[in-house]
């Protein structure tokens, strides 16, 4: 937060710890009230998130070659402990209640106790038929695998978090592990040493009709059934993805395009020189029929790992669980459900393309990538149920299923594939910090994949989402 005054501004940071109140701590001091407010937008984007976005680093570069060199350095060690998570400072400096103290708050004597807000609108003791409006239970199921017992209970310890005492702990925690996961999974869910491997939510309305009753005042136990997990219902049945999509294309009901009308082609003469018309490529309609199908298989089954996956991130242990989203570069596994949905879309956009008999080009990042992944799908049509009867009535042509050609003509280039280079795609954030690293062009971020190309026309922004 800022304070600005006619000849100063200070950036502030608001800290908590364990023993006493939360206390301001002055963070740096400028003369320009910009700068200040500048940097305290991006410092508490720093806590939020753990991380500054590149558009966001270049501000902040902007904010340190703006300030002094003693308020710049403040300013950058201030961003370092706000994406950490931790503000380390000498104890003396923050208030603390002393030992055994009894806070009194001073009411006066015959003076009637106002009581909180909080109490008078959504009082503690409360049935839920006492309550004016709706109470929505909310339950969390979040599981953490700590693969570093040491640096987790350091890590909490210097977060201010206390171990049980001795004769309250087991054999089989004697270090409270626990209670350490427990204090991470209470304030900012991260730890160094571990990993989330759950975060799953529940919730519903309580209704007094129903015989529900807040949990403060419930006669039976709370229960909240999250169901089998997902993994184990994909592995018991590999195939239904594959059966809800042909469902779901039974259900649609949409007329197949007719291609040999869209993509007609003269026969050629023969002559096979460069400037004869007949003599040149020809996107087929069998080979758009094959492009167009794999390009609908690929939608539906981005939108099926949508539906599951949400918004966790996709592990090197799934082992191309998703038959979409395993296969994009590692640097796009950490995307949100929305992103994602994205990528089912832009395949949708480029089959529509081609249903309105109009080739392929990508107007973005995302559909080059997505077009990369039809056209090496393409050339095995039976996989997606291409070599059907209508297939087959198609007219023949010397072009048919010349995918290469499709992969030179379709694209303005081929930049995104670099992606896959391990020295990219083991650098989410385009730091390029450690030893065989690259830094990722602006362009090719997984953020900026929707942003149109300069040179294409934008598709319609209201065309919405198929699922």
């Amino acid at each position: 937060m800022c304070e600005h005054s006619s000849s100063k501004s200070r950036v502030l940071v608001l800290l908590a710890h364990p023993a006493g109140p939360t206390c301001l701590q002055t963070v740096l001091t400028c003369r320009d009230a910009l700068l200040a407010q500048h940097a305290a937008l991006l410092l508490s984007l720093s806590a939020l998130h753990g991380a500054l976005t590149p558009r966001q680093q270049d501000t902040a570069h902007m904010v340190v070659t703006g300030l002094p060199d003693a308020p710049a350095a403040s300013f950058r060690q201030a961003l370092e402990r706000a994406c950490a998570g931790v503000w380390p400072i000498n104890a003396a400096t923050m208030f603390a209640w002393p030992s055994g103290a009894c806070v009194d708050w001073g009411r006066e004597s015959g003076q009637e106790e106002e009581l909180p807000i909080s109490a008078t609108r959504s009082p503690a003791d409360a049935r839920l038929a006492e309550l004016s409006g709706p109470v929505v239970r909310v339950a969390q199921l979040r599981e953490f695998h700590v693969y570093d017992q040491a640096k987790v209970l350091n890590a909490a310890t210097a977060g201010g978090w206390e171990p049980l005492p001795d004769e309250e702990l087991g054999e089989e925690d004697p270090d409270d592990v626990v209670g350490a996961v427990m204090f991470a999974a209470e304030t900012t869910g991260e730890l160094p040493g571990m990993d989330c491997l759950t975060d799953a939510q529940e919730g519903h309305l309580l209704l007094s009709a129903r015989g529900d009753e807040v949990a403060d005042w419930s006669p039976e136990p709370v229960h909240v059934d999250f169901g089998t997990g997902w993994r184990l219902r994909r592995a018991a049945n590999p195939y239904a993805a594959a059966q809800r999509m042909a469902e779901a294309s039974v259900a649609r009901e949409e007329p197949q395009p007719d291609f040999a009308s869209l993509f007609p082609c003269p026969a050629a003469c023969g002559c096979e020189k460069d400037d004869c018309e007949k003599c040149s490529w020809w996107l087929t309609p069998r080979t758009a029929d094959r492009l167009f199908g794999a390009l609908v298989w690929l939608a539906d089954t981005a939108y099926d790992d949508v539906e599951e996956l949400q918004d966790r991130p996709v592990l090197e242990e799934d082992d191309g669980t998703w038959g979409f989203f395993s296969r994009l570069p590692r640097v796009t596994w950490r995307q949100s459900r929305q992103w994602r949905r994205g990528l089912a879309r832009a395949c949708d956009d480029l089959a529509g393309d081609l249903a309105r008999g109009k080739w392929p080009h990508p107007t973005c990042a995302a559909e080059e990538m997505v077009l990369h992944l039809a056209l090496d799908d393409a050339p095995e049509g039976a996989d997606f149920g291409e070599d059907s009867p209508s297939h087959a009535t198609l007219p023949t042509h010397r072009d048919d299923y010349d995918f290469d050609a499709c992969a030179e003509l379709f694209f303005q280039d081929h930049d995104v594939l670099w992606l896959y280079d391990r020295r990219y795609s083991d650098t989410p954030d385009a730091a390029g910090t450690g030893a065989g690293v690259c830094p990722i062009p602006a362009a090719l971020q997984p953020d900026q994949w929707f942003e149109d190309f300069l040179n294409v026309h934008p598709r319609s922004a209201e065309r919405g989402f198929r699922r």
